[in-house]
């Protein structure tokens, strides 16, 4: 059995738990001022400057990678219980902790935003300047996210051999979005990686359904492409709302309610911009998961909050999400839209899954920032910095694998539940291990 992650039809929603972080790795950061114990003996948190990093955010998503590399092999395993698989069917309700993994990025993206935003704007910098960095990142999560949801359908047709186009893509990612020392040399190696990828957009050849000059599709745009929608909508509210909670606030139900909105048609007349986004799901359910961490992200930024404030306010607002969540589900009876459901991005799974996620930030927040409990913790903060060069690890991984002799031993073990079940823990833990190594060795890939 060949160890990869599944694969899912392409009109299906997006497909199970790959996701990338991706949420502003080297832009948590936060100003930092001694910390002050007021009248009634609550420890201050430090108020939001370009300075520190927030731990408890990289180590949540060091995590969710370890989680996403964990379960995207598991995918590959023999005799796996279906807690720890998607629902199966992908129309069912329901949800298990794998459905989690993608929008536990979302939000972390979102719980990430006001930061990197004020801390570009505490540089000095431009509204237009922070909009140029928005659209060079949304374009590039969208161009990653085409070419790695295309990768699984390339063909023999094309210049190379899939597997060689696989590789050389995947190269190119690294040269274009390497975080590099020298000026002159990223420059030269961001050409070189364009040039390749240009290149490597002409010698595609997929199936045959749609042969023309270049046959790469945008298909539903891939966890990546997913994840930039989802923050382009998310970062135009925030820099409409300028750290305006109840903007914000009000954007989440507003942005459920396109979703709502496209599922009964509302949006039908757009059938045009329908074939290249999932209005409701893309730009409305989604998104909303982005801002729903964006204003929990809101309490990280000055003027200080007690750590007990700041895991309060997650608490309470995963409190409010879940319960909404559940109200929601009470009406799935009467369509399909309020069910739990990852592929469709129904909103009760949203709401849900934010809550979730809330939830662990809240209790890693206070085990690191409240109680500096972070003993054994640096490598997972290390591979949250490094987010994207995770997410592309794996799929490297695995075309390696399927060179003649090095794949057979490791699906072999994948043909029992007991031994496919430590291969992936061990591959989860040393793929996540070494993106923390070379983060530390400033070898990360930057958006």
């Amino acid at each position: 059995m060949k160890a990869r992650v599944a694969r899912h039809p392409r009109s299906q929603r997006p497909p199970p738990s790959a996701a990338t972080s991706l949420g502003a790795g080297a832009e948590d950061k936060m100003h930092h001022y001694p910390e002050t114990k007021p009248a009634e003996h609550i420890q201050t948190a430090k108020p939001a400057t370009p300075s520190d990093r927030i731990d408890s955010l990289d180590i949540l998503r060091g995590l969710t990678i370890l989680v996403m590399l964990f379960v995207n092999d598991l995918a590959g395993v023999t005799g796996v219980p279906g807690w720890m698989k998607h629902v199966h069917p992908s129309t069912a309700d329901g949800m298990t902790f794998v459905d989690v993994v993608f929008p536990a990025f979302l939000f972390i993206v979102g719980l990430s935003l006001p930061l990197a935003f004020e801390r570009r704007f505490s540089r000095g910098e431009s509204l237009a300047s922070v909009a140029g960095h928005i659209v060079t990142r949304v374009l590039s999560l969208l161009v990653i996210g085409v070419f790695m949801v295309n990768s699984d359908d390339a063909s023999g047709q094309g210049w190379f051999h899939p597997t060689i186009w696989v590789l050389l893509f995947y190269a190119a990612v690294c040269l274009v979005w390497a975080n590099l020392p020298g000026i002159r040399q990223t420059i030269w190696f961001r050409i070189a990686g364009l040039a390749l990828l240009a290149g490597l957009a002409f010698a595609f050849r997929g199936p045959g359904e749609q042969p023309g000059l270049i046959e790469l599709r945008s298909s539903w745009w891939g966890i990546l492409g997913l994840i930039g929608w989802a923050y382009l909508v998310a970062s135009v509210i925030y820099l409409a709302s300028r750290r305006n909670g109840l903007v914000l606030a009000a954007a989440i139900p507003l942005l459920y309610c396109v979703y709502f909105a496209d599922r009964v048609g509302f949006f039908a007349s757009l059938s045009g911009l329908d074939v290249w986004v999932d209005i409701g799901a893309m730009l409305g359910s989604h998104a909303a998961i982005t801002v729903s961490g964006a204003l929990l992200g809101l309490t990280l930024l000055p003027p200080a909050h007690s750590h007990r404030s700041r895991v309060l306010s997650a608490v309470l607002t995963g409190c409010v999400f879940a319960a909404a969540g559940l109200l929601l589900h009470s009406l799935h009876d009467l369509h399909p839209m309020f069910i739990y459901n990852k592929n469709a991005a129904s909103p009760p799974w949203c709401l849900l899954s934010s809550a979730w996620t809330a939830w662990v930030w809240a209790a890693l927040y206070w085990l690191v920032q409240a109680k500096n409990l972070r003993r054994g913790t640096a490598w997972l903060a290390a591979a949250g910095q490094n987010a994207l060069f995770a997410f592309i690890l794996g799929p490297i991984a695995y075309t390696l694998l399927g060179f003649p002799g090095l794949g057979g031993p490791y699906s072999w073990l994948g043909d029992q539940f007991s031994t496919g079940l430590v291969r992936s823990i061990a591959f989860a833990v040393a793929a996540a291990w070494l993106t923390g190594l070379l983060q530390r060795r400033r070898l990360a890939l930057r958006l």
